[in-house]
């Protein structure tokens, strides 16, 4: 039988606080068993919380999945808009882009992870809001990249579209070389990630190449 101190601890949780426990470990859940597998009795059991309790929160299985990749949505919007700031070379937001995605995978792999399986399942009932997500990724970076090319600080035979594409689809190296049996030094992965997404590129002025 659990202390009552510790039962009392958890129960004293407002409603705010129980969500966000109970979504960092539905998070966990999503990240170890899968977006088709994950569930509440799962999530409980995480949380150390009765079923009903999450049930609570997620009334359905639903509801579940709608929220978890809501959150993912919400962070990876975040790191999008945090790293192509406006009024900045486009080197030095590509760089940003590629630290922050690394970062994510080496500091919070479950989002990571759940983006990775999100991106590649054509499941209908998960697809269409990803496509969403990727097409306001998309349009976000090519018009950077439009207005670096109009500024003649970047050149490519590739127009800004295709070249923001290769940019919304390398997350798929890093989570390789992150998950390497031997994994590398997070800064290896970085210079390795940002030389590939730009390769296509010709850098000029303040944009040349570190």
């Amino acid at each position: 039988m659990e202390p009552r101190a510790e039962i009392r601890r958890r129960t004293r949780l407002s409603p705010e606080a129980r969500r966000t426990q109970l979504m960092e470990c539905a998070i966990e859940v999503f990240s170890r068993r899968g977006i088709g597998r994950a569930g509440h009795a799962e999530i409980a059991e995480q949380a150390k919380v009765s079923v009903a309790t999450v049930f609570n929160y997620f009334n359905t299985r639903e509801d579940l999945v709608d929220d978890v990749l809501g959150e993912i949505e919400q962070f990876m919007h975040k790191v999008m808009t945090q790293a192509y700031a406006a009024g900045q070379p486009i080197n030095a937001c590509i760089r940003r882009h590629v630290e922050m995605f690394i970062d994510v995978a080496y500091d919070k792999p479950d989002h990571a992870n759940i983006w990775l399986e999100w991106s590649s399942s054509v499941r209908e009932e998960v697809w269409p809001r990803y496509v969403k997500l990727l097409d306001s990724s998309l349009g976000h970076i090519a018009q950077h990249l439009q207005s670096a090319m109009d500024r003649g600080e970047v050149e490519s035979s590739l127009s800004a579209a295709q070249l923001a594409r290769g940019l919304t689809s390398f997350g798929y190296l890093v989570m390789q070389m992150v998950n390497a049996p031997e994994r590398p030094d997070r800064r290896d992965v970085v210079d390795t990630i940002y030389h590939y997404v730009t390769a296509p590129l010709t850098l000029r002025a303040q944009g040349a190449r570190a």
